[in-house]
């Protein structure tokens, strides 16, 4: 890491001058940033579908406003009404997911995230905008910064991005309004709150929530029903994934009661087809795979045949202390919709 030092000097460079010279601009509605320090893993999707449920319930109108990394086309597109009949390969991954967790909110898929919320202003009734990965989006204007820390892996090695995993320095939590510590569950008690302390300490902010997954279910690669879970109990199961921080998933995984007998990893956004399907089913003869959510809807076009032999896990997010109501009406409040 020592001689990746030098390019993180110059990416700690790159970035003060995009934060100097861009101009933020307000939307004509309030916004929520989610977003994280560190790079992939931190348990932004989770958070932002989250607050698409707080909006949803409280009757106001949601839209996503998202990038699409590693889509198969640059054109803006709007996903509504869980997005039936969208290929993943144009809107990407997690704003597919996004957009089927929460069927009532909309989500706009595209790289320049404020002309696209004005140019899609008129054909969509919006209460709140989410930005989701906003927190080093420099463009837009945001009421609220959600700011999530993976607890398991809250800084990496403390360096900046090539050398670390940091996007910013550290005392960028001094801009977040909340912080959510994610995967609460992966360490100790006593080392969660002294993590929970420092955080505070550094970001001078005492609205920190943790949060973690439990009640787990396991579904068809469709959602629809319910996956027998006797056959993994019975049978080898390989975990599946592309995401950004496979620790995590493993460990629900056996918190779920499953045994894996090992982890399939690909790079996090990679896309999965029929071809490499039937090499893995082969090669894994009689066994089961369990996939990731954000996994699952890349999976919908393979064979039925081999969509019998995956089972989704399906997770809710839980917080610690039963914080949930303070940090649902904290969100509100500071949008004046309470």
């Amino acid at each position: 890491m020592k001689l990746l030092y030098p390019l993180s000097l110059v990416y700690s460079f790159i970035y003060k001058l995009d934060k100097k010279f861009s101009i933020s601009k307000k939307l004509f509605k309030p916004v929520v940033s989610v977003g994280g320090i560190t790079w992939g893993g931190s348990g932004k999707t989770p958070i932002v579908i989250e607050l698409l449920k707080i909006f949803v319930k409280n009757k106001k109108n949601p839209t996503v406003l998202t990038h699409g990394y590693f889509r198969k086309t640059k054109i803006p597109i709007v996903l509504k009404n869980g997005a039936s009949g969208i290929n993943v390969f144009d809107s990407g991954d997690e704003a597919l997911l996004i957009a089927k967790s929460v069927k009532k909110s909309v989500v706009i898929v595209g790289a320049n995230r404020y002309d696209n919320a004005l140019n899609f202003a008129n054909k969509i009734n919006t209460d709140v905008y989410i930005l989701d990965d906003g927190f080093q989006h420099w463009n837009i204007e945001r009421d609220i910064d959600v700011v999530c820390i993976n607890a398991y892996n809250p800084f990496g090695n403390g360096l900046l991005i090539p050398a670390g995993n940091l996007r910013e320095n550290l005392s960028a939590l001094k801009r977040s309004s909340i912080i959510m510590i994610t995967n609460s569950d992966m360490i100790g008690i006593d080392e969660l709150f002294k993590l929970k302390k420092k955080i505070i300490d550094i970001s001078l902010n005492n609205n920190i929530f943790m949060v973690y997954n439990d009640d787990f279910i396991y579904k068809s690669v469709d959602l629809d029903y319910n996956f027998d879970i006797e056959l993994l109990k019975k049978n080898d199961v390989y975990s599946l994934s592309a995401i950004g921080f496979i620790d995590g998933f493993t460990h629900s995984i056996k918190k779920s009661g499953i045994k894996i007998k090992d982890s399939i990893i690909f790079r996090d956004h990679s896309y999965y087809d029929n071809n490499l399907m039937k090499k893995l089913v082969k090669k894994y003869k009689n066994s089961y795979f369990v996939v990731t959510m954000k996994d699952s809807v890349k999976l919908n076009n393979i064979d039925i045949s081999i969509k019998q032999k995956i089972a989704v896990l399906v997770v809710k997010l839980k917080f610690i202390e039963n914080d949930k109501k303070i940090w649902e009406k904290k969100i509100l409040n500071s949008l004046l919709f309470l």
